[in-house]
């Protein structure tokens, strides 16, 4: 009879643990969030902790796990629709900044805090690359659809690489401006100047060269 409630208990302890740990590592980064500071903001003692992690660095694996899922199943599918280059892109940037808006937190602990110590666990490294490179995956394949790169991989690639560098500089710009967006205009207008630049055809493009338009990643 005890069995089942002790379970229970555990489990809300171990979820109360890692959303806290979850909230402080985005606000404050990994290097600064301590299990103390962890503790102290969920009531619960050190050794509890250790108990259900061990270390600092099994928190930050089970967050950056815990993470990763929630934000890979609010990404749309890759297969971009849109009868043209200018309606898939247009499609796929309110996409990316709908899927970010919703998890504000989890895109900071990709973007923003992916920079572990050197002497992090090859565990947490490890999680990191995973998460990364998953949404490297999802954004490159997603790019393949919009600008028909399938024979032209090495492009697709570029092109993700470049998008995510550009959310992830609006997540450090949130450190010191609150109201900083990812400015899905100017990020429009270089990803159809990167994908020209390669000789990918983008026809006639309304609005090539129409003001930023701003997409909240908002807490």
């Amino acid at each position: 009879m005890t069995e089942a409630p002790a379970l229970d208990r555990g489990a809300r302890s171990r979820d109360a643990i890692l959303d806290t740990a979850g909230d402080l590592m985005a606000r404050h980064g990994y290097a600064a969030t301590s299990i103390s500071m962890i503790s102290a903001a969920c009531g619960l003692p050190v050794s509890s902790i250790y108990w259900h992690f061990r270390s600092k660095d099994g928190i930050y694996v089970a967050v950056l796990g815990r993470a990763r899922t929630a934000l890979l199943a609010a990404l749309p599918q890759a297969e971009v629709p849109g009868a043209d280059v200018a309606q898939r892109l247009d499609t796929f940037l309110a996409e990316v900044g709908s899927a970010f808006r919703r998890q504000p937190r989890g895109v900071k602990l990709l973007l923003g805090l992916g920079m572990v110590q050197q002497d992090a666990s090859a565990a947490a490294l490890a999680e990191v690359r995973r998460y990364r490179d998953a949404l490297v995956a999802w954004a490159r394949d997603s790019l393949s659809s919009v600008f028909a790169l399938r024979d032209r991989p090495e492009v697709a690639d570029e092109l993700a690489r470049f998008t995510l560098r550009m959310a992830a500089g609006t997540v450090v710009a949130r450190w010191f401006e609150p109201d900083a967006v990812l400015e899905t205009g100017p990020l429009r207008v270089a990803l159809l100047a990167l994908a020209s630049h390669h000789g990918v055809p983008v026809g006639h493009v309304p609005g090539r060269d129409a003001p930023s338009r701003g997409v909240a990643n908002r807490e």
